[in-house]
């Protein structure tokens, strides 16, 4: 219905209403002339004379209360007394049934500068508030405001002229400063939930109990007392408590968890590690360990989550709490490209971890296999057992243990080799690690005199000290744990490539042939221990021998490590695409190799950055050999990780520590392993109710 201006002075007819609502028949009644009635609708004017109108409104209201109650009444609802009453347009007043109801966001409404002055109110973020009482006033309307300053105006109305205004600063600012107390105080609220979560994962990551957090929080104000103690009620307001610091944690692992499942979608590949260990509580803890790779080629591993298992820990058990995390995290089993394990049967034996993991893929994915890679570390712990040389670690067990068996004993032992200002100053042997074993010989070896002295001191027998057999096993023990120990270092850390794992095996391999042939040869070069013991001992020493040692050690590492041997030629292509022969590439692949080893630029970075890096450069257009990448370095090539986990958990649930829930400790353990993945503090503390602590110290 289209709007009548001001200017327009004709009167309409309307037909009446009859009491049921409709419009009455010709005749039925008297014809009403129409009263000229001022509408406006904001979302077809401008805002300025939409406030206008509004002060006419206003105004026209005000009048027609001075001229008593019934005036708006006559003025709207004329006519005689059964007469009906004038019908409002429609654009202003609208049926109770009618779907378009008007909204005050429409009405494009502004607060004008002028109503701070003359009622006291000021525009806060969209709100009309008042500064005297600081109400919100709901409509920014005129009226509204006028309707609100009438309870407050005879104590403000006699504020004029420059009184006023300085009466409105003073309004204004102390509706400023109370804000910012609201401010302030939501701030440090804020900032001491959020400085309660860092600490609480310092505490974490360092393996310390919860209770610690109530001595952090003691020593934080005492140091705030001397360097700032007017701020040492921000220090008592962090809450470290115990049940606090838990739930933190609890949090911090959560969000990781979080993080995990959302990057799960980017993954192109992944593959896991599972070991599983005993706590001191007797309770079998199954660490599951992701690496994945994105479609940039960056490497995850991180912790999925270490599931503890109450009942039985068989292959089944095993299968069945892996594909429950599988299906928890997102990651599905197509993408699934290789499983590192131990040796242990619920792993690798019949109907075990692994055999039901591939059956389940064949199964789903159309005979697809998993990769099974036995733990490299592993592997090359156990081949140093066909050494096999317990004449010498027996007894230098034994005396050990002399050693270090008494207390007496060992005080005297340490102040014996203070007084001949050793480098040492006691012994220590640990059976489980070969890498201590490697330690314990080479010190021992060390102070072999200084420990045939102290032994005679104590009437013990040394005739092993004199024995040029025993030395020479001793002194070949020596070096060889040495030469283990640095091919288990190389093995160990984080993001290792598995093809380099594999080169380092490869390496240790071909050493192992030159040394049988160096000994047989009596070539002691890379046997100084070897070498300075047969410079001690004259010709009469001879280490050839020992060649047969070493042809042992060599089959041993060819034999536990003939399943890489299967992987050789995918591994050589990846380390060397630019060399390698086009007939060992696979089909799928050759076009894109050729096109590869035929670019002068790929080649160029690839000498720039080398593997794994090089793939990064790759360009999308060569699908297969990227998706070729993404499996190579998705691959585990060992369970360092599980076992490092198990070290760190022993240290957290320990006999002092015992009663750690198992919701808790795996908590702790997978904030302390967090790798490229770090707990999103701020967005944690964002979601969450800030509430400072209440305790005071």
């Amino acid at each position: 219905m289209k709007m009548q201006s001001e200017d327009d002075e004709e009167e309409e007819d309307v037909k009446p209403l009859n009491m049921s609502g409709r419009r009455s028949a010709p005749g039925d009644g008297s014809k009403v002339p129409q009263k000229k009635v001022k509408l406006a609708a904001a979302k077809d004017i401008e805002d300025d004379d939409d406030e206008e109108e509004d002060d006419e409104e206003y105004r026209k209201h005000v009048e027609l209360e001075a001229r008593g109650p019934y005036a708006a009444h006559n003025e709207y609802f004329c006519g005689p007394a059964n007469a009906t009453p004038y019908v409002f347009s429609m654009s202003l007043l609208k049926s109770s049934g009618s779907k378009n109801k008007r909204k005050i966001a429409d009405e494009h409404r502004n607060f004008q500068e002028k109503w701070e002055l003359e009622y006291f109110c000021c525009e806060v973020k969209n709100k009309i508030i008042c500064l005297i009482c600081n109400d919100a006033i709901s409509v920014p309307k005129l009226y509204n405001i006028n309707r609100h300053y009438e309870q407050h105006k005879s104590k403000y109305d006699h504020y004029e002229g420059l009184m006023r205004q300085e009466k409105l600063k003073e309004l204004k600012l102390g509706l400023n400063k109370q804000q910012f107390v609201v401010t302030k105080v939501s701030q440090e609220s804020e900032a001491a939930v959020h400085a309660s979560y860092v600490l609480s994962e310092l505490i974490a990551k360092h393996s310390k109990p919860f209770t610690e957090g109530g001595f952090i929080k003691e020593c934080l104000i005492k140091a705030a007392e001397i360097i700032c103690p007017g701020n040492v009620k921000s220090f008592q307001r962090i809450s470290l408590s115990r049940n606090t610091v838990a739930e933190r944690v609890t949090d911090l692992a959560d969000n990781l968890s979080i993080q995990i499942k959302e990057k799960s979608s980017s993954f192109e590949a992944f593959s896991i590690a599972c070991d599983e260990s005993t706590d001191i509580g007797g309770v079998a803890q199954l660490a599951v360990f992701l690496r994945a790779c994105d479609t940039d080629f960056n490497i995850f591993e991180e912790l999925l989550e270490l599931v503890p298992m109450h009942n039985t820990s068989t292959g089944q058990d095993i299968f069945n709490c892996v594909c429950k995390l599988l299906q928890k995290y997102n990651l599905p089993l197509s993408k699934l490209t290789s499983v590192a394990t131990d040796g242990a049967p619920s792993m690798t034996g019949n109907n075990g971890f692994v055999e039901l993991l591939q059956k389940q893929q064949s199964e789903i994915y159309d005979g697809s296999k998993i990769h099974h890679t036995h733990c490299i570390i592993h592997q090359e712990v156990l081949c140093t057992k066909v050494i096999n040389m317990e004449n010498v670690l027996t007894s230098i067990k034994k005396i050990i243990n002399f050693l270090k068996s008494r207390n007496l004993n060992q005080r005297q032992f340490s102040a014996f080799l203070s007084e001949l200002d050793s480098e040492y100053s006691s012994l220590s042997y640990t059976e489980v690690r070969w890498l201590s074993c490697s330690k314990v010989l080479k010190q021992f070896w060390d102070l072999k005199e200084e420990i045939c002295q102290f032994l005679i001191t104590k009437n013990q027998d040394t005739s092993l000290f004199f024995d040029t057999t025993w030395l020479q096993d001793l002194s070949f023990m020596v070096d060889i744990t040495k030469h283990l120990h640095d091919l288990n270092l190389k093995l160990q850390g984080r993001d290792e490539i598995i093809t380099n794992m594999c080169d380092q095996v490869k390496a240790f391999k071909c050493k192992l042939v030159l040394w049988e042939k160096q000994l047989k040869n009596e070539d002691l070069t890379h046997f100084p221990t070897c070498n300075m013991n047969k410079s001690s001992l004259g010709e009469s020493a001879s280490y050839q021998k020992y060649a047969e040692k070493i042809l042992s050690l060599r089959t041993e590492f060819e034999t536990r490590f003939a399943d890489f041997k299967f992987l050789e030629d995918k591994f050589s292509l990846f380390s060397s695409v630019f060399s390698i022969n086009i007939d060992l590439v696979p089909s799928e692949m050759q076009m894109e190799v050729i096109e590869i080893q035929c670019d002068s630029n790929l080649k160029a970075k690839f000498s720039e950055v080398g593997v794994p890096e090089f793939y990064k450069y790759l360009p999308a257009r060569f699908e297969n050999t990227r998706k070729f990448a993404y499996e190579i370095i998705s691959m585990f090539g060992s369970t360092y990780l599980c076992e490092q986990l198990f070290t760190v958990m022993k240290g957290n649930k320990s006999p002092v520590r015992s009663r750690i829930s198992d919701v808790h400790l795996g908590s702790v353990l997978k904030v302390i392993t967090a790798n490229k993945i770090s707990p999103e503090v701020g967005k944690i503390v964002a979601e969450k109710r800030c509430q400072v602590s209440g305790r005071k110290h």
